[in-house]
């Protein structure tokens, strides 16, 4: 616990914010990063359309090293490099994919942009992470794959999720737009599944501007994402079937009919630049999420995750899950309370996607694209009962944990926050009270 300030008055009630320490800066990136930025911008080639690029071709080999794998395919957004890897295993008219419903829409928008139907596993109520027990009921003749998100830097189950798609016949899609580096039982994120998406916008662990990529241990399913996501180039530009091994089966099918997920090469070079600092940063972020649970020892308010121990998170965020009984006050309030004294936690999922009204097979709003494959399918994935994932959602609170370099002050300050609310909470009680209708 850190020095006592129970007795000081509450920032909702007028008092002064407990967290006033800021962290550093982030992301930063080198001189050198921002001088080979400007000599792209003045010497060109401005299209990054294939590994004949320069940057390209380094960004490309540097992650597919880094995960362990054959293949990597630079692109626009974490978004983008799902759905190529959708495309690069064929997966669309009709098809299931089995997914979490506690996730960032992205991890769903994906397979329905492809015309696939999503359908919803329940998730562990304290990680919020898939649970593998629960997938071989949802297995039908239209199960084509599970899509699997490591939400929050935490990663999944890959060993029994792995062992249920091979039962079952089914291709593996890890979402690993929060969790570069995370390893399960030793191994990289990314490198368990049939193929891969990560994020790099401006928050992730590995943080540029806005981008992505898909990795994959498969060279159809990146020679499939090329001629469908980006320029596969058909002599004048030095596109992706310029590149040595493209395969001579798929030349026929190249055309102008594409998803424009190529790479930004500022965001490429930026990536290049953080890469080499990733293990060490998550290291950062790992020890100081090990020092905020020292010194939240004697808070009651909130519990931690416990994980395995041959697992390693990378910490994108920290996710906690609140104690209203212990509290005496609702999750809702607890937030306020904790922004008010200067920290910036969130419930990041607002509601399970399985609440959302646009994948009703009745939606009657805005027309979007997936509607009719949703019901043609026979599935709603609205009338999905997920009590996991919804004890998750009314319980959770979301530390952003860009806290890249060992920081005990800033971890200190964070602390001061929880452990003033904990000495509160009849003064937090009053303050619900007096705010009821």
């Amino acid at each position: 616990m850190t020095t006592d300030i129970s007795s000081d008055t509450l920032a909702l009630a007028g008092g002064a914010p407990a967290h006033t320490h800021r962290p550093a800066t982030y992301p930063r990136f080198s001189s050198a990063a921002y001088e080979r930025v400007r000599g792209t911008l003045d010497q060109g080639p401005m299209q990054g359309l294939s590994k004949r690029h320069p940057v390209i071709a380094e960004l490309e080999r540097a992650l597919a090293a880094y995960h362990g794998v054959e293949h990597c395919l630079a692109a626009s957004s974490g978004h983008g490099a799902l759905q190529s890897a959708l495309i690069g295993l064929e997966i669309t008219g009709g098809d299931e994919v089995i997914t979490s419903p506690y996730s960032w829409g992205a991890s769903v928008s994906c397979i329905l942009h492809n015309g696939a139907v999503p359908v919803f596993a329940d998730v562990h109520p304290d990680t919020g992470l898939l649970d593998a027990a629960r997938l071989d009921a949802l297995v039908t003749p239209r199960t084509a794959a599970v899509l699997v998100p490591h939400l929050y830097g935490q990663p999944a189950d890959m060993t029994a999720i792995c062992a249920f798609a091979e039962r079952h016949g089914l291709a593996v899609i890890e979402d690993g737009s929060q969790a570069h580096g995370a390893r399960h039982r030793g191994a990289r994120v990314g490198s368990f599944g049939d193929a891969s998406g990560f994020s790099t916008n401006g928050v992730k662990p590995l943080a540029t501007t806005e981008g992505g990529y898909l990795v994959t241990r498969r060279a159809d399913v990146y020679w499939k994402a090329t001629i469908s996501c980006q320029h596969a180039g058909r002599g004048e530009l030095l596109g992706r079937a310029s590149e040595p091994g493209f395969p001579d089966e798929l030349r026929p099918w190249i055309d102008s009919l594409v998803y424009t997920y190529r790479p930004n090469l500022v965001s490429a070079l930026f990536a290049l630049d953080r890469l080499p600092h990733l293990d060490e940063e998550n290291a950062a972020r790992r020890r100081n999420v090990a020092l905020l649970r020292e010194q939240l020892a004697g808070v009651e308010s909130v519990r931690f995750v416990d994980y395995a121990s041959e697992d390693e998170c990378v910490f994108h965020m920290v996710t906690l899950n609140f104690d209203a009984e212990h509290a005496g006050v609702s999750r809702d309030t607890y937030l306020r309370a904790l922004q008010a004294e200067g920290v910036p936690a969130v419930g990041y999922v607002e509601q399970g996607l399985h609440h959302s009204p646009r994948l009703s097979p009745d939606w009657a709003g805005p027309r979007v694209m997936w509607t009719e494959a949703i019901r043609r399918s026979g599935y709603d994935p609205t009338q999905a009962e997920l009590p996991g994932c919804d004890a998750k959602v009314a319980r959770s609170i979301e530390l952003p944990w860009n806290c890249h370099v060992v920081d005990e002050r800033l971890v200190a300050s964070i602390a001061r926050a929880f452990v003033k609310l904990e000495g509160q909470l009849d003064g937090l009680r009053a303050v619900e009270a007096a705010a009821a209708p």
